[in-house]
């Protein structure tokens, strides 16, 4: 096993502990089930973690495969420093930060879509007792337009 690997487990290792101890104070904090605005499938599992600047981001770590298709593990699509990398540990959402006007709103996130690479600037709306993130994407300057519903796991 490379150090690499080594690092991505021991980073992972410490999300998952900081999301557990910080979920119950935080709703937006812990592991989360992506679901495909396309298709409807689940695939993949986030962690959602906060930085020292209140900012939000989620990392993969878990990936599924959409039924007859290969399982995604490389970001293949994705450019410049972001092409090929492992899906395990991939930041999708980054920059997330609470409306200070809205309550259960977050704003000026910053969306990857792994399956075709493009950028999205993001928003999104805490929902259902806290157990529904409903995302909004948009790339910048288009009508382009994702919406995408999380679930909580624990």
């Amino acid at each position: 096993m490379g150090t690499s690997f080594l690092s991505r487990t021991v980073l992972l290792s410490a999300l998952l502990y900081s999301a557990h101890s910080l979920a119950a104070t935080d709703p937006l904090i812990g592991k989360w089930k992506t679901m495909d605005d396309r298709t409807g499938h689940s695939l993949a599992d986030v962690i959602i973690s906060k930085d020292q600047n209140n900012l939000y981001s989620a990392q993969v770590t878990e990936i599924r495969s959409l039924p007859g298709k290969e399982k995604l593990s490389t970001c293949q699509k994705c450019t410049g420093n972001l092409k090929d990398q492992p899906m395990i540990g991939l930041t999708i959402l980054s920059g997330l930060k609470r409306d200070p006007e809205k309550r259960n709103q977050f704003i000026e996130g910053k969306f990857l879509d792994p399956l075709s690479g493009q950028q999205y600037v993001s928003e999104a709306h805490l929902g259902q007792q806290d157990k529904y993130l409903q995302i909004r994407g948009q790339v910048a300057g288009s009508s382009n337009v994702r919406h995408m519903t999380w679930v909580k796991v624990n």
